[in-house]
């Protein structure tokens, strides 16, 4: 499900199944527009397919010939909400990162950002997301980096399992000598969006990295704090 068609979740209705791109016309729903701060009663929603074709007062808007019809009147639509930080495979386990996907679904959230873990499910589960084998929002997701004290913690030994914590590309020890340009290629391999720093780095080394990730064309995420380096 694309982010520009969630904000039909917000209904609470789900049109009726097709085959082919079929026309469904909304009507009498009240569109929450959060640019002008304001709830905007009677409007109709006429999409195709995943697709918003036509947003416009109800009396303004009819569907074409065989367009589904959904009375919305009382429910609200509202922008796709963001979750922007979920884990979905700290352990691996796929039967319950399908439920907590589809419930994020169904409550409104259209995207996700996983901020590191086992990315071989991960990047299925983004996969499945994407192609609608499994209701989810999509899925975007981070290769993590830290200093090689770090990987004594035990959750990268579960993201990482059959192989070995730091030496992986979804979760890579860095040091002063690492290969940067390669250990980053490696990363944007998996599919990842971005690089997760996330601790036992240098300022140094925390630069650069974000300088080699923006480089490749990857975003770089982070907490507050990175330590030993400062925020500032």
């Amino acid at each position: 499900m694309r982010g520009w068609a969630a904000l039909l979740l917000a209904l609470a209705v789900s049109p009726p199944a097709y085959t082919a791109e079929p026309f469904v016309l909304y009507r009498h729903a009240t569109l929450i527009d959060v640019v002008a701060g304001k709830a905007v009663p009677d409007m109709a929603i006429l999409t195709r397919g995943e697709r918003i074709v036509r947003i416009a007062p109800s009396r303004d808007l009819a569907g074409p010939p065989g367009a589904a019809l959904v009375e919305a009147s009382g429910l609200f639509v509202a922008p796709g909400l963001i979750n922007s930080h979920v884990h979905l495979a700290t352990p691996p386990e796929r039967p319950l990162a399908e439920a907590n996907l589809r419930r994020a679904l169904f409550g409104g959230v259209t995207t996700v950002r996983d901020m590191a873990d086992d990315l071989r499910q991960v990047g299925d589960l983004a996969r499945a997301a994407r192609v609608g084998e499994i209701p989810s929002p999509d899925i975007y997701y981070a290769a993590l980096m830290a200093g090689p004290r770090f990987f004594d913690d035990p959750r990268t030994h579960a993201t990482t399992a059959g192989a070995i914590a730091g030496e992986v590309p979804w979760m890579r020890a860095v040091t002063a000598s690492t290969d940067l340009t390669r250990a980053v290629a490696e990363a944007k391999g998996t599919g990842a969006t971005a690089i997760k720093i996330y601790a036992d780095l240098p300022a140094p080394l925390v630069v650069a990295i974000t300088h080699e990730a923006h480089r490749q064309g990857l975003k770089v995420w982070a907490h507050a704090a990175v330590f030993p380096a400062r925020p500032s």
